[in-house]
């Protein structure tokens, strides 16, 4: 049993408790490295599956915080890595050896651990699992792809559930990202069928449950040509699955990044 008091509550509502999701190429694998380039927020590490994690190299800063031990980059070849990554997140330096020898060649003390983690991409790693759990081998292109049963789905929910649960309860800011899936509505032949909304592409009934243990599920778009941002998070859309149960975040945020996210969490909230 643990007892929650007030300045338990205050100190969790500063961390960043986020989902971000969008198209490719609207900048979510930016916005997650961003918390390496504020003290506030770094060190920070990216764990990647199948991200584009090589786009990082067209910015100068990253490149730097690379060099400079403030962007730490771990790349899985399969999910069940990411229970190694957690245990080390959850009982600190001493606990895995990869991740000390990480931060030690990184030039960070015995007792510095990451202030933001990053998790791209989530989607990834849920098709992955369940192509595993089906029965698929990895990595190989098959004719014949088994499909997953019930049983494996529910394994899935609870699993995929259970990540988003023990990775946000951790004393850091955390970051998934994800890509996006779009519905459309109904149309006349040979006409464009309308969009009508916008949600985090996971598949089963992970994309209603995962996003509910976030406290910010944000949509990434494409900023519009006339306008001097990059892209914009949405924190509440019209036709985006969005939320901000941290009621301090703007509804739309131009160039969102992790240190000004936090900033805005600690100057709202009182930090």
């Amino acid at each position: 049993m643990k007892i929650v008091t007030k300045s338990s509550m205050d100190e969790a509502a500063l961390k960043l408790r986020l989902i971000v999701y969008g198209e490719p190429g609207t900048g979510k694998t930016w916005l997650g490295a961003s918390g390496c380039l504020d003290e506030l927020t770094s060190p920070t590490l990216f764990v990647e599956y199948r991200s584009q994690i090589s786009s990082l190299k067209g910015n100068p800063k990253y490149v730097k915080a690379i060099e400079d031990g403030q962007l730490l980059i771990v790349s899985l070849d399969k999910y069940d890595e990411l229970s190694a990554v957690y245990t080390w997140l959850f009982r600190g330096r001493g606990s895995i050896a990869g991740l000390d020898k990480l931060m030690e060649s990184a030039g960070h003390a015995d007792d510095v651990m990451p202030k933001t983690v990053v998790i791209d991409s989530v989607t990834e790693l849920q098709r992955s699992e369940v192509m595993r759990r089906a029965g698929n081998p990895e990595g190989k292109f098959l004719t014949d792809v088994a499909a997953p049963e019930i049983r494996d789905w529910n394994t899935l929910l609870n699993q995929f559930t259970l990540l988003a649960h023990l990775f946000f309860d951790l004393p850091y800011n955390i970051v998934f990202g994800g890509l996006e899936d779009v519905d459309y509505g109904e149309h006349a032949i040979g006409e464009a069928p309308p969009i009508t909304g916008y949600r985090l592409a996971m598949q089963g009934q992970a994309k209603r449950q995962f996003p509910a243990y976030a406290m910010t599920l944000m949509r990434l778009d494409r900023a519009p040509s006339n306008s001097n941002a990059f892209n914009i998070g949405y924190t509440r859309s019209v036709k985006a699955k969005t939320k901000d149960q941290t009621g301090v975040l703007p509804d739309m945020i131009p160039n969102p990044t992790v240190p000004l996210l936090v900033k805005l969490l600690n100057k709202k909230l009182g930090g």
